[in-house]
C-alpha cells in the first residue's frame, strides 16, 4: 500500500490567515516534499487557511506541518482537526517552530523535526517510520513525547553543500499545489545559514553576559563558533546562525535546474533566497565573518548569467530577483555586476536601528553608515533597495529611536524605495528569546511606524501615471470584480478592475494610491 502525506504550509498563518506576503511561496515545504518524493511517498501541499476552509484529510494517511513560532494557534487547530478525523497515521511538525522545544508537549506531534529537515526525514522514512514503530531516541535532530515526558535527541550535523545540491532536491511540481503560484514570488534556495557570528553585548535576562573573550572577532573562523557564555550567534533578535549554522551554498547546476523546472510549470517571479545573497560561494571553508572575504563576484556572475540566459527571461516573460544582502559586502564591484545583469532588482538591506551604539550592542555587523553608503551606491547604479527597521528591540531608547527616524529619512532621500518596519519578536533560539515584546501602545514604536508610513506613502505617490507590466494573483478581498496584481518586476501591490486568472500578464497604468502598500491601476493592454 502506498503511503500518502498532506503537507500543510502554515508559515506566517498565525491565527489562521496570512495578512502579509500573500504572494510568497517559501522553500521549506517544497524541500520536504522533495524528500517524500525521493522515497516514492505521495504528497500534496496545502496552505493552512485552505486546510481550515476545505480540509482534504480523508485523502491522506499522514500529516506534516511546516510553521513558525507565531503560527502556534493555527497549528493547534490543524492538529485537533486532523486528530478528530484521522485516528491513525503520523503527525510530523517542523520549521522554525521547532526552536521552541516546549511545543512538543503543547502540540503533541508524533515527531517534531528540529533544525534542517531533509536528512532527518530521510532517515525516518528509510526506517519505515510512517508504518512501523521505531526507536526514536536513536534518531538525531528530533523531539517527541514518551512516558517520561519530552525527549530531545542530540543535534544532527548540518547538511553539506554537496548534499544540498545533489542528494536533497526540492520538489518543483508541488509548486502547482499553491493557488495563484503563477503570480507568486517563488523562493529558490541559494545558500542556507548566516555568516554573522558576532553576538549581542546586552546582558541577557538569565544573567549571561559577554565576557569580551574576543572569539567573535578572531581571525580564526573556527574560534567564532565558540562562546564561553553560550550566547547564540548573530544579531540578538535572529535565530538563523544558531539554527542553520554557517552559510553553505548550492551548486549553480542545482539552482538553475530548479529555476528552469519552475518556469516550465508556469512560474513568472523567481526569488533567489538567502540570508545574504552575497555569501553565495564566498568561501569553501567555514564562513563565520560577515564582512570578509569579499563577495565572490565571479561565481555570482556565473549563477546570474546562467539563469537569465533561460528563454523566459530573455523573452521578458519572467522576472528574477534577489533579496537580502549585507551592506558591508555591497561594494561598487557588486553594484556594477547586479545592475548589469539584474538592472531592476531591489535588494533588501537590514538596518534594524539607526544608532551605531545600539547596532553594536545587539550584535549587528557593519554600521548604520554602511547601510546608508550601500543605499547611495545602489541608487547610483539604478537600483532601489528596501531597508528594514525593527522597533521594540532590547536596548532601544528614545535616543536610539530618534536616530532611527533620522536614518529612515536619510536612506529614503538617498534612494531607498521602501522602509519595511517590523515589531520585535522574541524568537526561540535567538539571544533575545526571553526579552519582552513591545505592547500595542508602545509609543516609541508608534513614532517609527508613523514615520515609515509617511515615507512609504510619499514614495507611492511617485507611481501615479506610470505604466507597469503586472501579473494577476487573486481576487480582491475588498472590492468585487477587482483582481490583485503584482508588478512582474519590483514594486507595490496593485488592484485592477476586472476578473483575471492567475498568471495573466497586463500592462497597467497606476491611477491612485489607496494606502501606503496598495495602488489602484487601470488595464492598458494584455500580453
Amino acid at each position: 500500500m502506498t503511503e500518502s502525506v498532506l503537507i500543510v504550509d502554515a508559515l506566517s498563518a498565525g491565527h489562521g490567515k496570512r495578512t502579509s506576503s500573500r504572494d510568497s511561496i517559501g522553500c521549506g515545504p517544497r524541500a520536504i516534499a522533495g524528500v517524500f518524493e525521493l522515497h516514492s511517498v505521495q504528497c500534496r501541499i496545502i496552505r493552512a487557511e485552505d486546510f481550515v476552509r476545505k480540509p482534504r484529510m480523508k485523502d491522506f494517511d499522514h500529516l506534516a506541518i511546516s510553521a513558525m513560532t507565531m503560527d502556534v494557534p493555527i497549528v493547534n487547530q490543524l492538529v485537533r482537526k486532523w486528530s478528530n478525523v484521522r485516528k491513525r497515521g503520523r503527525t510530523l511538525l517542523g520549521g522554525p517552530i521547532a526552536n521552541d522545544h516546549s511545543i512538543v508537549k503543547q502540540i503533541k506531534p508524533d515527531v517534531m523535526i528540529i533544525g534542517e529537515g531533509e536528512s532527518t526525514l530521510n532517515e525516518l522514512l528509510s526506517l519505515n517510520f510512517l508504518s512501523e514503530d521505531i526507536e526514536l531516541d536513536l534518531i538525531p535532530g528530533i523531539g517527541f513525547l514518551d512516558s517520561d515526558g519530552v525527549r530531545i535527541t542530540e543535534r544532527r550535523a548540518f547538511l553539506t553543500s554537496q548534499e544540498m545540491s545533489d542528494q536533497f532536491i526540492p520538489s518543483t511540481v508541488r509548486v502547482t499545489d499553491y493557488q495563484g503560484y503563477q503570480a507568486s514570488r517563488i523562493y529558490v534556495e541559494v545558500t542556507r545559514g548566516c555568516s554573522n557570528f558576532k553576538r549581542t553585548r546586552l546582558p541577557l535576562p538569565d544573567g549571561r553576559e559577554c565576557s569580551d573573550c574576543s572569539n567573535c572577532d578572531s581571525p580564526n573562523f573556527g574560534d567564532r563558533v565558540n562562546c564561553p557564555e553560550d550566547i547564540p550567534p548573530g544579531c540578538g533578535f535572529c535565530s538563523v546562525p544558531g539554527t542553520w549554522g554557517a552559510p553553505r551554498s548550492r551548486s549553480v547546476k542545482a539552482i538553475v535546474n530548479e529555476v528552469e523546472e519552475l518556469l516550465t510549470l508556469g512560474a513568472r517571479r523567481i526569488v533567489l533566497e538567502s540570508p545574504d545573497f552575497l555569501d553565495f560561494q564566498r568561501s569553501e571553508t567555514l564562513l563565520t565573518d560577515p564582512c570578509s572575504p569579499p563577495a565572490n563576484t565571479t561565481n555570482i556572475r556565473t549563477l546570474l548569467e546562467t539563469i537569465t540566459a533561460l528563454p523566459w527571461f530573455q523573452e521578458d516573460q519572467a522576472h528574477l530577483s534577489i533579496e537580502n544582502i549585507k551592506a558591508c559586502l555591497f561594494s561598487e564591484h557588486v553594484a556594477q555586476l547586479l545592475s548589469e545583469i539584474l538592472p531592476s532588482t531591489s535588494p533588501n538591506i537590514g538596518l534594524e536601528t539607526g544608532s551605531f551604539q545600539h547596532a553594536e550592542s545587539i550584535g549587528k555587523c557593519g554600521s548604520p553608515q554602511d547601510v546608508l553608503r550601500a543605499v547611495k551606491l545602489a541608487k547610483e547604479y539604478g537600483m532601489s533597495p528596501y531597508v528594514y527597521f525593527i522597533f521594540g528591540l532590547p536596548g532601544e531608547t528614545s535616543e536610539t529611536v530618534e536616530e532611527s527616524v533620522k536614518l529612515m529619512r536619510s536612506v529614503s532621500q538617498s534612494g531607498a524605495e521602501r522602509i519595511i518596519l517590523y515589531g520585535f519578536r522574541a524568537l526561540p533560539g535567538s539571544a533575545f528569546q526571553d526579552f519582552p515584546e513591545p505592547k500595542r501602545d508602545y509609543l516609541l514604536g508608534q513614532k517609527m511606524q508613523e514615520e515609515a508610513q509617511r515615507i512609504n506613502r510619499r514614495k507611492k505617490d511617485e507611481y501615479i501615471g506610470k505604466e507597469l507590466r503586472a501579473v494577476a494573483s487573486e481576487p480582491s478581498w475588498a472590492k468585487k470584480e477587482y483582481t490583485m496584481f503584482y508588478p512582474l518586476g519590483e514594486g507595490p501591490l496593485m488592484t485592477v478592475r476586472g476578473e483575471y486568472s492567475p498568471g495573466t500578464l497586463l500592462t497597467v497604468r497606476v491611477v491612485s494610491v489607496l494606502s501606503p502598500g496598495l495602488l489602484e491601476a487601470k488595464a492598458i493592454k494584455r500580453d
